[in-house]
């Protein structure tokens, strides 16, 4: 048997990085985003109920983070985090008088989803750079980043759009929920109903784009509305209950995963593809299903249960397959991570609150040491290294040891003051920096 080197040995272990590198073709992006889905949902995160076996592939196949945080605890901030790389209380978002009076009122009432009316079209999207470094663009499924039509996703940098403005959709009339309740279902720039079943509509045309697109880089994302409500299956005349829906909507979800996989692989794709599935925030299930597994509080709370969520990424001979990684990461995190493997550049001085985190999921254990922070109305966590300190306004409440405590179950302040002050202290800087709205 032929003796290899201990630094022949690494080079080869380098070699798929050291290709990605070298190589001019850039890579496709793929986010699959699934809507309120909890981090106690899927198989690969300790759910033996939830039949998902596609995403629990994926996860074998690539890197599977366990402390992946949306920047939110609800829809809107979190896609506004993901769409600007940045702190959503950043962004500039529109002012009322550029509303209809309805979607004024309806904002005015919500302040804590303000983005969901609309974000500034002076902001620097995602979208909008992958396309000057010669990306084809797409948004498929849900937008939650303004109902006005001066807020379209296509004037965001999406080439395409297929699927909905608001915040839901009825699964089969994909009438709106919210705003003014009529239909939401666009094709581009078009109101125009389908007949079908919301998530196969969304699949169905996430493959066709893949198809479509085969021969030039592209940034597919799939924002799916499952599991958020109303809890509907494929077949409206069949009445289950809300829990077993939900589960069968989550299966349903798998299933889309299963296709956009599928798709890659046909088109011979898969290794030129980075591919992501996470959540935008926590579970807010029905009665009877635990979807947030051992965290404390679900969807809209401070807790980790709001907005510590699944997050997967797949590259095969780029990512390592089965691996886990512990690293704290954020929604915002995949604007430059997606611009850096694309050869898209900011404009110089144009600052981003994310990181690139593709050393990460390769497997780099180098240290990321940064606070992080969340803010909905007066209610704030901060975050440093394993400590967590949740507050309302300016008082701190709760001090907790996430390696420790994931569940958030009592209370160190006491014990840990000079923990407790520090914390706070870094929440005062940051609402010094982004505002506190």
């Amino acid at each position: 048997m032929k003796r290899v080197s201990f630094l022949s040995f690494c080079a080869l272990l380098l070699a798929p990085l050291a290709t990605l590198q070298a190589s001019d073709t850039k890579p496709n992006l793929v986010l699959i985003m699934a809507d309120d889905l909890g981090f106690g949902s899927l198989g690969c995160y300790g759910n033996a109920e939830v039949k998902a076996p596609n995403i629990d592939r994926l996860a074998a196949s690539g890197v599977r983070l366990i402390d992946f945080h949306s920047n939110g605890a609800m829809c809107s901030p979190t896609r506004a985090a993901l769409m600007t790389g940045r702190y959503q209380q950043r962004c500039a978002w529109v002012v009322d008088e550029e509303l209809s009076p309805i979607f004024r009122e309806q904002r005015n009432k919500n302040p804590a989803q303000r983005w969901a009316w609309g974000i500034s079209t002076n902001e620097l999207t995602l979208p909008a750079l992958l396309r000057q470094a010669g990306y084809r663009t797409t948004l498929i499924g849900k937008w939650h980043l303004g109902y006005d039509f001066n807020f379209h996703p296509m004037n965001y940098g999406f080439d395409e759009f297929r699927g909905f403005m608001g915040g839901n959709v009825d699964y089969h009339t994909h009438v709106a929920g919210y705003g003014l309740k009529q239909l939401d279902w666009w094709n581009n720039r078009e109101i125009k109903n389908e007949e079908g079943y919301t998530t196969d509509l969304l699949t169905k045309y996430a493959t066709d784009f893949i198809g479509r697109n085969k021969d030039k880089p592209f940034f597919l994302y799939l924002s799916h509305a499952a599991p958020h409500d109303p809890w509907q299956g494929r077949d409206a005349s069949k009445k289950k209950s809300p829990a077993a829906t939900y589960k069968k909507m989550i299966e349903i979800l798998d299933e889309s995963v299963g296709a956009i996989t599928d798709s890659l692989r046909r088109y011979g794709l898969e290794r030129n593809t980075l591919l992501i599935f996470c959540s935008d925030n926590g579970a807010a299930p029905p009665r009877g299903i635990s979807a947030n597994g051992p965290l404390q509080g679900g969807k809209g709370s401070m807790n980790e249960g709001g907005h510590r969520v699944p997050f997967i990424a797949s590259w095969p001979g780029v990512i390592a397959a089965g691996a886990t990684n512990r690293e704290t990461v954020m929604t915002m995190d995949l604007f430059p991570t997606f611009a850096k493997l694309a050869g898209a550049t900011p404009p110089e001085g144009h600052h981003l609150d994310g990181i690139n985190i593709m050393p990460l999921l390769q497997g780099d254990t180098k240290k990321v040491h940064r606070s992080l922070h969340w803010l909905s109305g007066d209610s704030w966590a901060a975050r440093k290294g394993p400590w967590k300190l949740i507050g309302k306004g300016e008082n701190p409440l709760t001090l907790v040891n996430l390696e420790k405590n994931i569940e958030e179950k009592g209370n160190q302040l006491q014990e840990q003051p000079e923990i407790g002050e520090e914390l706070m202290e870094l929440h005062r800087q940051w609402i010094g920096v982004v505002g506190s709205k």
